[in-house]
């Protein structure tokens, strides 16, 4: 059994995982109640593996929460190449432990070529090219999530009021005539439009439409804003799932 963890922006999510891949336990917190945050029972699991970008005294945290659990932790960086997947990052290690171990989970589970796109906190659409047994991230874009494309517009316009995304009909309107819908429909088309224009590239450099993977608490929104003829599916908490398959490589290796 593998405990995989998952620390992001905002919140740090983790999974214990059987040798199929299969999720059989599952927790999440917010960052800021991580003491509260209930891991499972040390029998549960033989290893951690965790991403975290939240900051290094998060990461302290979560390690004095679990080193006492006597099984081997490691905390994942990205690497230059692992399992076929090249990062063409120019320095290998800036790219976010999250994206590449999103990327990772979109090559093994799809083996095609995808826009990989978390949705969250922050938005990061990213391109995998994907030939035969060999696979390139050839890099991405990062956005204001939806929700802080709202809280922007809010605090430093005056006039705007806050909006909630909570309750938008599925098909939206090409000429908003309110303010909350200009807003909402002006945020959700930016990410909409930066998925659509990653895809037209990655289809230009590989000859062939991508797969778009959504993943992250506004997954949902997005697709049903997308409206994309490609392939498009939403993998509820990517990035573990992603870990799941460093973990699996970094055990082969070792062996």
């Amino acid at each position: 059994m593998l405990l995989c963890i998952d620390s992001g922006n905002s919140k740090t999510k983790w999974a214990v995982f059987n040798s199929a891949g299969e999720i059989v336990d599952f927790g999440s917190g917010l960052n800021s109640e991580l003491a509260d945050l209930a891991f499972p029972s040390a029998s549960a699991y033989q290893r951690i593996i965790v991403s975290n970008v939240a900051g290094a005294a998060h990461q302290a945290s979560i390690i004095n929460r679990l080193t006492s659990k006597q099984a081997p932790l490691h905390t994942v960086q990205s690497p230059a190449v692992m399992a076929g997947l090249r990062n063409h990052y120019q320095v290998a290690q800036a790219l976010g432990s999250d994206r590449f171990a999103a990327m990772m989970a979109a090559y093994c589970m799809q083996k095609t070529s995808c826009v990989v796109v978390s949705a969250g906190t922050a938005v990061t659409i990213d391109a995998l090219s994907v030939h035969g047994a060999q696979a390139d991230f050839l890099g991405g874009w990062i956005l204001p999530g939806l929700h802080l494309m709202q809280q922007s517009l809010t605090q430093a316009a005056a006039q705007l009021p806050e909006t909630s995304f909570s309750s938008k009909p599925a098909e939206q309107t090409k000429f908003a005539r309110n303010t909350e819908d200009a807003m909402q429909f002006g945020a959700l088309n930016a990410v909409v439009g930066a998925i659509k224009e990653m895809s037209a590239a990655l289809t230009a450099n590989d000859n062939k439409p991508p797969h778009v993977i959504i993943s992250g608490g506004d997954a949902a929104l997005i697709k049903t804003g997308l409206a994309v003829t490609t392939p498009c599916s939403i993998v509820d908490n990517l990035v573990l799932h992603g870990l799941y398959f460093m973990d699996r490589n970094l055990q082969s290796e070792s062996q």
